[in-house]
């Protein structure tokens, strides 16, 4: 007789303990590759939450999740520092709205709109945590269009290679499926009409108009400015931070992060700067650079 799909059966154990697995090898070695440009972070480690879901449910894809991320952190030693208290409850969310979607919709999506709804509330639920823990700053709203993006790209990517892969290991005994409803892997109508109103909001929002040529540069730590320079004017300036020291500079109106105590430095690398509304984010430092449009009156020059 065999056991009930919701118990801890030596099948339901194996398939959590190899998806859990498979992810978090996905997730450091997507650690490992340097970042082309800032966030830019497909995610392939959801490919193996959106399996747990598809091949076994709600409860699967929540220990799938947590588990690699756990165990992520701990390879990466991040664990319990900023980048853990960011990636959990954004990927736990992405399951729950995931699972919601597939609860209430029932075969209406296939995994690549299952896998769009998950990124966009990771994006989202990342930049809610951010604004919560470490970065009390309104300007982030900013980096939204940036981020919607990313999300698209990842929850195509992750969304087709989970519908693909599903059937595979299915085939191969790796994954063996309990969900009654039917997995349903093949891409369905809603889906393609997510990917493209998705993809027309999210390419209205880069068409638009950038902001004026900056003026005044803030530095702020907090959502306290520590220090106030002139965008049209060579010199920087070095500020403490929560966990070490940055140094911003300004050369030929623009402006950017040369060197930062932090650990991914993703703020170095984000570049230069010049647009009015443009910031640049290092979390673990709490601080934000942020670019203000050009003052009538003059700037004041570096303070604090």
């Amino acid at each position: 007789m065999n056991p009930p799909p919701g118990a801890w059966s030596t099948r339901r154990v194996t398939r959590l303990g190899f998806l859990a697995a498979a992810g978090t090898a996905l997730f450091v070695l997507e650690s490992l590759v340097p970042l082309p440009l800032p966030f830019l972070k497909i995610g392939l480690a959801n490919i193996s939450t959106l399996l747990a879901l598809l091949a076994g449910g709600v409860a699967d894809a929540m220990v799938v999740v947590t588990l690699r991320i756990v165990a992520g952190s701990l390879l990466t030693g991040s664990f319990l520092g900023p980048a853990f208290l960011i990636a959990l409850p954004a990927g736990v969310m992405a399951a729950a709205g995931m699972s919601l979607v597939r609860t209430f919709t029932g075969r209406m999506f296939g995994p690549v709109g299952l896998s769009l709804v998950g990124s966009l509330l990771h994006v989202v639920t990342q930049l809610a945590v951010v604004a919560l823990l470490y970065v009390r700053n309104g300007a982030l709203v900013s980096l939204l269009p940036l981020l919607l993006f990313t999300a698209l790209i990842g929850g195509a990517v992750v969304g087709f290679a989970a519908g693909r892969l599903l059937p595979a290991l299915t085939a191969s005994g790796l994954v063996a499926q309990e969900n009654s409803a039917g997995v349903g892997t093949r891409t369905r109508m809603a889906d393609k009409i997510a990917l493209v109103t998705m993809t027309a909001l999210i390419a209205a929002s880069f068409v638009l108009p950038g902001g004026p040529p900056g003026g005044t540069v803030l530095v702020q730590v907090n959502d306290k400015t520590v220090a106030r320079l002139d965008l049209r004017t060579d010199s920087e300036v070095t500020v403490a931070g929560f966990i070490g020291s940055v140094r911003v500079q300004t050369r030929e109106g623009k402006v950017r992060v040369a060197e930062a105590g932090c650990p991914n430095r993703i703020c170095v690398r984000t570049g230069w700067r010049n647009r009015a509304g443009d910031i640049i984010v290092c979390v673990p430092n709490r601080m934000v650079v942020r670019i203000l449009g050009q003052e009538p009156a003059g700037i004041q020059g570096v303070t604090g």
